[in-house]
C-alpha cells in the first residue's frame, strides 16, 4: 500500500514562493530608450493643460482648443479627469502658444505646460493665478495705464489692460488682468487718494475668484455654496393619525357641502329621478286694447252674418 505524502503549510508556502519568483525572473523584460523613441517623438509637440476650477468634458474643451488655435491643433485627448493633452502640428507652434500669454476658458485660467515623458500628469499646487477684474464707477481721468496699475496694484500684480479698455472703445468700466494669490482676500471696495488728497472708493467686480472650497477642495466657490456638500438626509416620517382623523371628522361634518369624487369622476346618483311637471307658474297676460278691439270686431261680424245682412256678395259659378 502506497502512503500519499503529507503536505504541510510551511512547505507549500516555500514551494509557491520559489516557483513564482523563478517565473518572474524568467519573464522579465527590459524597455530601452530605443523602444519608446517613436512615442516620445510623436508627443513632443503636445501640451498638458487643465482649466483651473473647472472640469469641462472632452468634446467641449476640444471645440474650444480648435476654435482659438485654428489649424494648429492636431489631436486632443483626456489623460485623466480634468487633465487634457493637446498635440499641435509642430513644436514651433506649441512653443509660440506657450509664450503667447494667458488663456482663459469661461473666465477661468487654463494652466498649460509642455509635455514631458517624465512629467507627473497630476494637477500641480498652484499658488499664483491670473484673473480679470472690472472697476466700476471709476472716473475717466483715472483710466490711463499708470493710474489703473497703481489702483489695482493693491489687489495683485498688474499684467495688462484688455484691448477695449486700452483703445477706449467702451467707456462703461476698465478691465484689467492681474495676478493674485490663492490665499489672499478679495475685497469688494478698494480706496486711493486722488490728486486733491481726497479718498476715493472704487467697486471691484471679479470675473472669477480663486476661492478654494473647504468641503470639496474645488476652486471658484465657497464651502456654503458647494453643490457636493451633504445636505439634510431624507427620512421617512410616520403620519400623525390624530391629524388624519381630525381631518376626516371635518370632512364628515361638511359632507352636505361637498360631493364625493372617485378617480376624477363624480359618482352617479342611483336614486330615482323625479317626474318633470310642465306648468306655467305665471299668470296669463291680459289682452291689450288693440287685441280687445279686434275681438269685438269679430263678434260684430259674426252677428251681422247670422242676420243675413251686409258683407260682400258671393262669387257666382258659371
Amino acid at each position: 500500500m502506497i502512503t500519499p505524502p503529507i503536505l504541510r503549510p510551511d512547505t507549500v508556502k516555500r514551494s509557491l514562493h520559489s516557483s513564482f519568483a523563478n517565473s518572474k525572473k524568467q519573464g522579465k523584460v527590459q524597455i530601452t530608450m530605443d523602444d519608446i523613441a517613436d512615442e516620445i517623438s510623436y508627443w513632443s509637440s503636445a501640451t498638458v493643460c487643465y482649466v483651473l476650477g473647472a472640469n469641462p468634458p472632452l468634446s467641449v474643451l476640444e471645440g474650444f482648443a480648435r476654435r482659438i488655435w485654428k489649424g494648429k491643433v492636431d489631436k486632443v485627448g483626456m489623460i485623466s479627469y480634468g487633465i487634457f493633452l493637446i498635440r499641435f502640428t509642430s513644436i514651433a507652434e506649441r512653443d509660440e502658444i506657450l509664450a503667447g500669454g494667458y488663456i482663459f476658458f469661461n473666465k477661468r485660467p487654463v494652466i498649460m505646460k509642455a509635455w514631458d515623458p517624465n512629467l507627473n500628469l497630476k494637477k500641480e499646487d498652484i499658488r499664483i493665478v491670473p484673473i480679470w477684474i472690472q472697476l466700476e464707477d471709476l472716473e475717466l481721468k483715472y483710466w490711463g495705464q499708470k493710474s489703473l496699475f497703481k489702483i489695482v496694484g493693491q489687489l495683485g500684480k498688474p499684467i495688462m489692460e484688455d484691448a477695449i479698455t486700452k483703445e477706449r472703445d467702451k467707456l462703461t468700466f476698465p478691465r484689467v488682468l492681474i495676478e493674485v494669490s490663492m490665499q489672499q482676500e478679495f475685497p469688494d471696495l478698494i480706496y486711493f487718494d486722488n490728486e486733491h488728497g481726497n479718498e476715493v472708493s472704487v467697486a471691484v467686480k471679479y470675473e472669477w475668484k480663486p476661492i478654494v472650497c473647504k468641503h470639496c477642495q474645488g476652486m471658484g466657490h465657497a464651502s456654503e455654496d458647494c453643490r457636493r456638500k451633504e445636505g439634510k438626509r431624507q427620512e421617512w416620517v410616520v403620519k400623525d393619525k390624530s391629524k388624519t382623523s381630525e381631518m376626516g371628522a371635518k370632512l364628515q361634518k361638511h359632507n352636505g357641502d361637498f360631493q364625493p369624487v372617485t378617480k376624477g369622476w363624480k359618482p352617479k346618483n342611483k336614486e330615482a329621478v323625479p317626474d318633470t311637471h310642465l306648468s306655467n307658474t305665471f299668470k296669463a297676460l291680459e289682452l291689450n286694447d288693440d287685441n280687445a278691439e279686434m275681438e269685438e270686431q269679430k263678434e260684430l261680424n259674426q252677428d251681422v252674418s247670422s242676420k243675413g245682412g251686409g258683407g260682400e256678395p258671393p262669387l257666382l259659378n258659371g
